[in-house]
């Protein structure tokens, strides 16, 4: 019986070696294929994302701030959910900037962390558009992470059907927020909201171990898939 038992566990442990013996071998690219996976998906939903804060009458982005601004970060469906006096969000988006010839460049991925205290309850799904007056506040992320309201102003955008490109709407911050929520939460606070670079999805989807953002736009052709020009397109179009 000992025998038996002892057989047993052998067996399994040569079975355990063998599992992660084979998941250490070169050229499992498991990982990179959700990578990518995930990417592509909220480069497409990022586009769904513009065209639900657009079609809102209390979300619509002036076309003059599209045009005005030198970045873009959009997070789809970022969730919220709270319980009692703990509560906290997250999401992953994409961040676009625009060249000195008014072209937007390729996206590259980025996420959102928050904590938050108080009395709440509930969940939410929130579209999220943050438009940025200068994009080396975007291209900072390389080096260090943006704590929203904290290292940089945010304010809700001006919104408004009647405005166009002529209509004379400014920056007056740093970052201007566009949100469409879905949920229990009237509505979404970005203090201490936590902007990071997205290392992994960015490697995987470019096939690269520096993924810096100069190094994206300088070195891959623009745009870089079908995806990204759907989604550039769309930026575009409401900027007009």
């Amino acid at each position: 019986m000992k025998t038996k038992i002892t057989l047993m566990i052998i067996s399994i442990l040569i079975l355990m070696s063998g599992t992660m013996f084979a998941a250490s071998l070169p050229g499992d690219d498991s990982n990179d294929d959700k990578n990518v996976k995930k990417a592509n998906k909220t480069i497409l939903m990022s586009v769904e994302a513009l065209d639900n804060v657009m079609e809102d009458p209390e979300s619509y982005i002036p076309p003059s701030l599209i045009i005005q601004s030198e970045g873009i970060v959009i997070f789809p469906s970022a969730f919220k959910l709270a319980f009692g006096v703990v509560g906290g969000q997250g999401a992953r988006g994409i961040a676009l900037t625009r060249n000195a010839d008014g072209y937007w460049n390729n996206p590259f991925f980025v996420s959102l962390g928050e904590g938050s205290l108080g009395m709440q309850l509930g969940a939410q799904k929130t579209d999220i558009i943050l438009l940025f007056k200068n994009k080396e506040d975007i291209m900072g992320l390389d080096d260090a992470d943006i704590a929203l309201g904290v290292d940089m102003g945010v304010a809700a955008g001006p919104a408004s059907r009647v405005s166009s490109a002529t209509t004379d709407v400014s920056f007056d911050s740093e970052i201007y927020s566009y949100c469409r929520s879905r949920g229990l939460f009237a509505g979404i606070s970005f203090k201490g909201g936590v902007l990071s670079y997205n290392d992994n999805i960015n490697e995987s989807l470019f096939k690269m171990n520096d993924t810096r953002s100069n190094v994206i736009f300088d070195e891959l052709g623009s745009p870089y898939t079908e995806n990204v020009i759907d989604l550039i397109d769309a930026i575009n179009m409401y900027g007009e």
